[in-house]
């Protein structure tokens, strides 16, 4: 491009501070950068003259590889069709097709026959300027341009923060699905712990309801009590373990001191729990909670007499598909739990419900030379069962 194919017109010379001003506000407050790629020297320096006094920042490059190295900067490209090397058309695809197809480019050339035109937008430019121009002519196709860049690029940004705002909406209604699936998994195992453990605790009640020998109702009551105390004491150390499982050597040990200070407040009797201290699914947990209650139950009623000491030791030993709780006195030897072994509601019935009934497993007593050894077996599910 030669400085002589630059024609100024009277209106396109002279630009007023106005003008100027309103440029800057038509790009957003701060000067578009045009990079003007030509290999003449005296062309670069007459376009950047131009453009810099009507308010744009200019910056240039003499072939393909300076152009390149200083596309980053550019806002627009004012590109020379025919330079040595590699020509501005094939800078121009190059830049449409691998680098930014939204970058506004100008194609500057003499060549206007209908194929050259052709080419030049089959090379992919938004517009071009013939040799020789009028400055007025250029601005407004800059400015044309300029205008068209930044709405596309607006609505790239839009479309943007679209679909941003879309994926957030559905990365929230997918969040406000599982809370939903969640309490209402949460509210059905709600509705079937109440209903189970109420279903225990009328269970309870009907077994001492229907207990066969008649005994003062305040034995009957404390008998009752003990039971539940038992229950609540596993539901509690199963909530305190956030219903992850409940701690069998905890609940056995509070069990067995509760017992000596309700059963034999004035003996002194001690107990002590050994064994494998894990978690076990809540069905576990619950039942043998029960089960320890009677034989508990029955060795201070039965094993010790007034005022006499003694201990009471349990044991827990945890395999992979069994569990097997031992629980041994010093007292008096006995051959079953309760006093009566068919007694319906007495412990020995109690007992065999819950582990026979409800664990499938089994119980052995075994007398000693003082006192009594009971041994409950059963096999073990080491997972909580879904309800």
């Amino acid at each position: 491009m030669q400085g002589t194919d630059v024609e100024l017109t009277a209106r396109g010379a002279s630009l007023s501070s106005r003008e100027a001003g309103s440029r800057r506000e038509d790009t957003g407050g701060a000067p578009a950068t045009i990079l003007v790629v030509d290999d003449e020297p005296m062309a670069r320096e007459t376009l950047s003259d131009l453009l810099e006094a009507h308010g744009y920042h200019v910056v240039t490059a003499e072939d393909a590889e300076q152009a390149f190295d200083r596309l980053h900067q550019a806002d627009l490209i004012l590109l020379d069709a025919m330079l040595p090397g590699t020509d501005g058309w094939t800078i121009c695809r190059e830049i449409k097709e691998r680098i930014d197809p939204l970058l506004p480019i100008i194609m500057v050339t003499a060549r206007t026959a209908p194929e050259d035109v052709v080419r030049t937008f089959d090379a992919g430019a938004d517009d071009y300027v013939p040799k020789p121009f009028q400055v007025a002519e250029l601005r407004a196709r800059i400015d044309s341009r300029l205008r068209a860049h930044r709405a596309e690029q607006a609505l790239q940004d839009a479309n943007r923060q679209a679909s941003e705002l879309a994926e957030q909406n559905y990365r929230l209604y997918e969040q406000a699905r599982r809370d939903a699936e969640d309490r209402a998994a949460l509210l059905r195992e709600l509705d079937h712990r109440v209903r189970n453990n109420l279903s225990i605790i009328m269970g309870l009640v009907s077994l001492e309801r229907t207990r066969g020998s008649g005994r003062p109702a305040a034995e009957a009551l404390l008998s009752l009590e003990n039971r539940l105390r038992a229950f609540l004491l596993a539901y509690e150390a199963f909530r305190r373990s956030n219903y992850r499982g409940v701690p069998l050597k905890d609940i056995l040990q509070r069990i067995l001191q509760r017992l000596t200070n309700t059963l034999r407040p004035g003996n002194h009797i001690t107990t002590t729990v050994t064994g494998d201290d894990e978690l076990v699914p809540e069905r576990y947990g619950f039942a043998l909670a029960l089960a320890i209650n009677e034989i508990a139950s029955s060795a201070l009623r039965s094993g010790f007499r007034e005022n006499s000491n003694g201990q009471i030791a349990a044991s827990v030993m945890l395999e992979p598909d069994r569990l097997e709780i031992v629980v041994a006195d010093d007292g008096l030897a006995r051959t079953a739990v309760g006093p009566t072994e068919a007694e319906a509601g007495g412990e020995e019935s109690v007992l065999r419900a819950i582990v026979e009934t409800e664990l499938g497993g089994r119980i052995v007593f075994e007398p000693t030379a003082q006192g009594t050894r009971v041994r409950i077996i059963c096999p073990m599910e080491r997972e909580p069962q879904s309800q």
